[in-house]
């Protein structure tokens, strides 16, 4: 069985004040859905965050609907979507009964998550979705599901095990035999996060071992941006990462989508396929002048520039974006340094102007220059002057 695995679009992200929605529709246009008629895979996996918050604009709700049309509806592909952190797991799952029907399988609210069985030419495959599940959620679920043990689960480590162990006892003989994936919206421990993840809870004890998943033959993780493995000599556990880079702490990261196929056996071999986005994430570093000399060419990119001028640039964003017009953030790095707390001056014995040379040196770095020396011995000899007229 072909499988694509796929997370965290985030539809509905504003990055910096500014909609991405646009670059979400070029992207899933002319990006993914091509990939997807040239693989046509079996069934497509989105493993949590389909939105970027749980009361998502409208157009993200039409661009979400629109991709299901066209995967589900157009295309007859099964479509398996799990909620995140970030999403509200009823309103993402407002008509999911119905729509399974259809191939649209969406689970949110655990009270409702089962396995879906599906068939390739070796036999039965079972997908187990597990949404973001916190240990309180977890215990509501096992209370209403009759399942004993509720108040021990107080950890994210004992709430997925419980929410695994469940899923796996809907199985016949507990799946057994059985070739079995995991939908998941978790950290597992070993992954690296970027910043634009919202954490999962507050203290870091969030982060769960890759060892729960042992029982999958392969899991379909998201949450982390980054696309990575949990281990590096397998593919069994890995993250896709997000759509598109939603941070400039991401601009290093690879953006795309991971194509799978198992085999008889459970067997997994997997490949990255990396996403182009109509507008990439940059960073971009120079002076001023450099910047918007005609040697450095425009850009449409979003892009945070860091101005290394060692004197401020007055208004230089509307300036910046005469020539960069996506450009979101300007910040001026003018050679100083951060306090270390270090101190090993005397200073009762040295003049001000020692101190002042001093001070310039340890901050920027640099040498007070010729002009920069004579100014300050002027003002010095101003000050000077009115103290002695005191």
């Amino acid at each position: 069985m072909k499988f694509i695995h796929t997370a965290d679009w985030h539809l509905g992200k504003l990055l910096k004040e500014h909609s991405m929605k646009e670059d979400q529709s070029w992207l899933l246009d002319h990006e993914f859905l091509p990939l997807v008629d040239r693989e046509k895979p079996d069934v497509i996996l989105l493993s949590g965050d389909v939105y970027d918050r749980s009361y998502p604009p409208e157009e993200a709700v039409e661009l979400f609907d629109r991709m299901t049309e066209e995967i589900v509806g157009k295309r007859k592909i099964p479509f398996l979507i799990i909620s995140g952190n970030h999403d509200s797991a009823e309103r993402l799952a407002v008509g999911s009964r119905l729509l399974s029907h259809q191939g649209l399988y969406i689970f949110g609210p655990l009270e409702r998550v089962k396995p879906v069985i599906l068939s390739d030419e070796y036999g039965k495959i079972a997908f187990l979705p597990m949404p973001y599940a916190d240990p309180a959620r977890v215990r509501v679920m096992m209370n209403e599901c009759g399942i004993e043990g509720a108040e021990s689960v107080r950890t994210f480590e004992a709430a997925q095990k419980a929410l695994s162990d469940h899923l796996l006892s809907l199985l016949p003989d507990g799946g057994k035999g059985m070739r079995k994936i995991a939908l998941a919206h978790v950290f597992a421990a070993g992954g690296s996060p970027s910043e634009s993840e919202r954490p999962l809870s507050i203290g870091g004890y969030d982060q769960i071992p890759d060892s729960l998943f042992a029982a999958y033959d392969y899991a379909a993780l998201g949450h982390l941006h980054g696309p990575q493995k949990t281990q590096s000599d397998s593919e069994r556990i890995q993250y896709s990462g997000s759509l598109m880079r939603y941070s400039f702490n991401e601009v290093y990261q690879q953006k795309g989508v991971i194509i799978g196929n198992m085999d008889g056996e459970g067997n997994i071999s997997t490949s990255f396929h990396e996403l182009t986005p109509l507008r990439q994430l940059r960073e971009m570093k120079g002076t001023f002048e450099a910047l918007m000399d005609e040697k450095t060419e425009p850009s449409e990119d979003y892009l945070q520039i860091t101005l290394t001028n060692e004197s401020p640039v007055i208004d230089a964003m509307p300036k910046l974006r005469g020539k960069f017009p996506n450009c979101l953030g300007v910040e001026q790095d003018m050679g100083f340094k951060d306090d270390e707390g270090t101190r090993d001056l005397h200073l009762e014995q040295m003049s001000d102007e020692e101190i002042l040379k001093k001070f310039v040196k340890q901050f920027r770095e640099t040498e007070l220059t010729e002009d920069e020396e004579k100014l300050a011995l002027s003002i010095w000899e101003k000050v000077y002057a009115g103290e002695a007229e005191k």
